[in-house]
């Protein structure tokens, strides 16, 4: 406890996360860069290579100042703050492709359901570490006794980014959390009490909610690698963007076509620029450089997760875990969903899809990384 009252100053810091951050954050900008070039605007680009600067200023700010020790008793409030913001994004948020889920500040559309993930790994790490005892050894009725509070304030916050439509972010986070339970050593018959809960609730929410799930599940089981029925298949218009994602990467081959002979940015598939980057990168780079993008992505998320998993501090081993899980998450389902492997959502590449909010959470979460794995000096 006195070393958390003595004055300190960071001698070192993992630096190879830093390098693979500032690697993505390259590759994000020159295919932006890459896209704009050929559209009808650069507006694209020069927004975010501003908010890529500001990221990169907060990634800073964040390993030379912050005291995550310290800032772990303000977790709930963090989560109390987005749950506010999710029910302000519900009473005046702007309503895009029929979701609502994203305030307009002007200058940036900011949506609080990323930052609610962000909010609720800290607020895990704060908790699971603070109960760990009552963790380890709860069976389910236990459990729920006494994790109540999280339960339901997790619960609210999943229900209004249900609202919101946001079911990428939903499933992104139900899986972060997920692992933290697993990684905390949560007992057996709890993790698959509260996986037959996400799976219910899954059902429930696809049966009953919005026919455009609907229409995206169809069209998964049309060009999905593991549902794809026999015979011709039709080809409506619902179908045009997944089509067209799975065009663009097979004509891109072993080395790809190069971004002189990229056909999709051409608008050909409308959310290049998003959702489906990596197709473009598929594309115009090949498989060889779709993998290696991915590796980069992977090869930051062992890192980070060895990192954590290397620290004597319990919170800081499960906050970093839980922030390493939660970025690469996002990861396995934009790449899943460009491949058709997963049926398409829309979320964003960390560090490399436009976007300046998506990009500053993510950012926020590795200078958030860069601190746990800083060594400090006392005096």
């Amino acid at each position: 406890m006195r070393r958390n009252k003595t004055p300190s100053y960071i001698v070192s810091f993992d630096k190879v996360i830093l390098i693979a951050y500032c690697l993505l954050c390259l590759v994000g900008l020159i295919t932006l860069l890459d896209i704009s070039s050929v559209q009808s605007s650069m507006k694209y680009f020069y927004r975010q290579l501003v908010f890529l600067i500001i990221s990169m200023i907060t990634v800073v700010v964040i390993l030379y100042t912050f005291n995550l020790e310290k800032l772990r008793v303000l977790s709930p409030y963090f989560v109390y703050l987005t749950i506010i913001l999710l029910i302000i994004v519900l009473l005046k948020g702007s309503t895009v492709k029929g979701a609502t889920r994203q305030l307009s500040l002007g200058f940036i559309n900011f949506q609080p359901s990323v930052l609610a993930r962000l909010a609720l790994v800290f607020y895990f790490a704060h908790i699971l570490d603070k109960k760990y005892d009552e963790l380890v050894a709860s069976n389910p009725p236990h459990f729920f006794t006494n994790f109540f509070a999280l339960i339901v304030i997790t619960g609210i916050t999943f229900l209004l980014i249900i609202m919101e439509r946001h079911l990428s972010t939903l499933i992104i986070g139900g899986l972060t959390l997920y692992a933290m339970l697993i990684y905390a050593g949560t007992k057996k018959r709890v993790l698959i009490s509260l996986a037959l809960i996400g799976i219910i609730a899954g059902v429930l929410i696809l049966a009953n909610g919005a026919d455009y799930r609907k229409g995206r599940l169809t069209t998964y089981k049309k060009f999905s690698l593991f549902l794809r029925p026999e015979g011709e298949i039709k080809i409506e218009d619902s179908d045009y963007q997944v089509k067209e994602s799975l065009t663009a990467l097979s004509s891109g081959g072993l080395i790809g076509t190069g971004m002189a002979k990229g056909r999709a940015k051409h608008y050909y598939l409308p959310e290049a620029r998003t959702d489906y980057v990596y197709t473009v990168i598929g594309e115009e780079w090949g498989f060889i450089g779709a993998l290696i993008v991915f590796g980069l992505h992977c090869f930051l998320f062992f890192r980070c997760f060895r990192m954590a998993n290397a620290q004597e501090n319990r919170f800081l081993r499960f906050l970093g875990v839980g922030l390493a899980m939660n970025i690469f998450c996002n990861v396995l389902v934009n790449t899943g969903v460009a491949m058709s492997i997963l049926p398409p959502t829309g979320n964003t590449l960390p560090f490399i899809s436009y976007g300046g909010s998506a990009l500053l959470i993510d950012s926020i979460a590795l200078g958030m990384l860069l601190n746990i794995s800083a060594q400090r000096r006392y005096v």
